[in-house]
């Protein structure tokens, strides 16, 4: 290796870095926001919120679709695609009306959302990639931790900005800025290597030995509604709370998980995806009974802190999915080409859950006129899943 390897290679990963770091900050605002824009500017109801979660994970199956139809496109490439596309949602978000309609507030969010699955599936794979096999988890806990940095930033961006001001249009402004310039570090690097494709089936992979992954990834699917969804619709609309309020929560959420998330990636190298996987879903299954019951039985300020701390805990155990993306690279084995695509697959499928389970929980909140019953039915799935985790190899 020449001399000047070192360097080069340092720059690639500063620059990688840098720009997963703007493009988490930014997709961080947009999490952070979403529930509270759509009740106090579009003045949606649960029923109304829970449909959106179909435009919103859609592009969860069409970020499937735009990776197999874009298969000449290095991993790289596909990420400053996805920055871009999160940029121009951003910024279509910025200039909206209240009560400007069901279809165009689909049609922005489906934009944003795209851009935001496509990096999703983009980052996982990048580290898979450049890690050396024994030392994936590691790798990934750490840039999950910069993730999480970069969620403690806008977390701590919206805490004091909306003490001062209000404007959801400032918000999204500065969403799309640090997407374009995510973007514009992503296209300065130079040097990576990924597997290529030559067609688009090759990026479009179903084997009966990723059986039980794919399985995992459908039960996930119905989990994440349980916290993006309804955990942050409980907090907003059962309990009050403002952004500011949820950003002081998700600010000690990101302070804990910036030590939690390497120290995850740790235990899944030293104990393994399967018991790390059987543990995340014992763990959620307690969470689950506590966002159902505490709302109900306790005072407003108890409920408050009880749901809190879970949301706190559910924010951390999310970095439990590392398990997933280490267990399906591993099982890849040689098949280095097919990583990428199973990362995909496994999106794509998760969203279809994703998408039915946040219009039934929905239509059940409607109905029932509470939460109990959607975070028990969705803790259902969490069970299941970690009954599924004992059979992975």
């Amino acid at each position: 290796m020449s001399t000047d390897t070192y360097p080069r290679i340092r720059k690639v990963m500063v620059l990688l870095l840098a720009a997963i770091f703007l493009a988490q900050l930014g997709h961080g605002i947009w999490d952070l926001l979403f529930s509270n824009y759509l009740r106090d500017v579009q003045g949606l109801d649960a029923g109304q919120r829970g449909f959106l979660e179909l435009p919103r994970e859609l592009p969860g199956i069409l970020c499937f679709v735009v990776i197999c139809a874009l298969f000449f496109l290095d991993e790289i490439k596909q990420t400053i695609l996805a920055c871009i596309l999160a940029a121009v949602g951003a910024f279509g978000f910025m200039q909206l009306q209240a009560d400007c309609g069901m279809v165009t507030l689909s049609l922005w969010i489906i934009t944003a959302s795209l851009g935001a699955h496509i990096l999703i599936g983009t980052v996982d794979s990048i580290v898979m990639h450049t890690a050396r096999p024994e030392n994936r988890s590691l790798r990934l806990g750490q840039m999950r931790a910069l993730g999480t940095a970069a969620t403690l930033t806008g977390a701590l961006y919206i805490g004091i900005k909306w003490k001062f001001n209000d404007n959801f249009a400032v918000d999204y402004a500065i969403m799309g800025i640090m997407m374009l310039l995510a973007a514009v570090l992503l296209s300065c690097v130079r040097g990576t290597q990924f597997p290529a494709r030559r067609t688009w089936r090759e990026s479009f992979i179903i084997r009966r030995e990723y059986g039980v992954y794919y399985g995992l990834e459908i039960l996930h699917g119905i989990r994440k509604q349980l916290y993006l969804t309804f955990g942050y619709w409980l907090m907003v609309s059962t309990l009050g709370q403002q952004p500011s309020g949820i950003g002081f929560i998700l600010l000690i959420a990101g302070i804990i998980g910036l030590f939690t998330q390497p120290l995850i990636g740790w235990s899944i190298k030293r104990y393994g995806e399967r018991r790390v996987t059987i543990f995340d879903s014992v763990a959620l299954s307690v969470l689950c009974l506590a966002y159902a019951f505490a709302p109900g039985l306790l005072p407003l300020g108890w409920a408050v802190g009880v749901v809190g701390t879970c949301f706190v805990l559910d924010n951390l155990l999310f970095a439990m999915g590392m398990a997933r993306t280490t267990y399906i690279a591993r099982i890849c084995g040689e098949r280095r080409n097919e990583i990428t695509p199973c990362i995909y697959t496994g999106i794509a499928i998760n969203h279809v859950a994703s998408i039915a389970y946040g219009i039934i929980g929905g239509i059940i909140w409607e109905m029932t006129g509470g939460p109990q019953a959607v975070f028990l039915i969705g803790g259902l799935a969490v069970v299941a899943a970690g009954f599924l985790a004992r059979r992975m190899r």
